[in-house]
């Protein structure tokens, strides 16, 4: 997501074997700890903390030997975070790496950004107002796979009227339910600021409806072909995410 259009930092989801914890101020990870990872005695009470200040949510390492690899999910180099540092997670999506002992720990972490609303009318002074487009905004690849998802049987059969279901989509993109669920909310609220109805609200209690709303939309605008189906196939040969 480009910077400029970050706003502050709402609540951090925590991943671990499936599970997600929703943390909006302060939460320790361990082996006695508000997550507790398992047993091992290797592993330190509380190995790291997160905790949500100044708009910001920090990772602190709190172990006294543990060596943590931060990083995001779409950057190629890894931040390692020695013992007693911190670092800001200026990220959507990433996750937190380490050992204790003969075992690997790997954790997702989820920053859920509000986003500002962009005036696209103004821009620099001088220029002239800018047209707007109705109902468009830019996805990111999460929200674009998500698309591709839910308007397959449309892409391959136009008069095809059916909609995945969203257990059915989620296992198509490999996703956990919750991460699907999340995913569908945070598009439908974008869509929402730039006028599209029938996603946010008492039009979109039935979630069957949101779905259809959401597919008729995208692809009334074009935002995809039956030939970028073949990313949905790339992305379930790639790398765990």
């Amino acid at each position: 997501m480009d910077a400029a259009a970050i706003g502050r930092a709402g609540a951090l989801i925590v991943e671990f074997c499936g599970e997600e914890y929703r943390v909006t101020d302060r939460f320790t990870v361990g082996r006695s700890a508000d997550l507790e990872l398992d047993t091992n005695p290797y592993l330190h009470r509380i190995v790291f903390e997160v905790l949500h200040d100044r708009d910001t949510w920090w990772l602190r390492n709190v172990g006294r030997r543990t060596a943590l690899s931060v990083r995001s999910t779409t950057a190629t180099t890894s931040t390692a975070l020695g013992p007693g540092s911190a670092t800001a997670l200026a990220f959507p999506e990433g996750t937190v790496r380490f050992r204790a002992g003969p075992i690997t720990y790997e954790l997702g972490l989820v920053v859920e950004l509000l986003e500002r609303d962009v005036d696209l009318r103004t821009g620099p002074p001088g220029e002239a107002p800018r047209t707007l487009e109705w109902g468009q905004v830019e996805l990111n690849p999460d929200q674009r796979l998500l698309v591709l998802a839910l308007s397959e049987p449309r892409l391959l059969d136009p008069a095809d009227g059916r909609i995945p279901t969203a257990r059915a989509a989620a296992r198509r993109l490999g996703w956990t339910p919750s991460k699907y669920h999340r995913k569908v909310d945070n598009l439908c609220a974008k869509l929402d600021r730039v006028g599209v109805s029938g996603l946010v609200g008492d039009l979109a209690e039935v979630a069957g409806e949101r779905r259809s709303h959401l597919v008729d939309h995208a692809l009334a605008s074009g935002w995809v072909s039956v030939e970028d189906l073949a990313e949905l196939d790339r992305d379930e040969a790639g790398p765990a995410g």
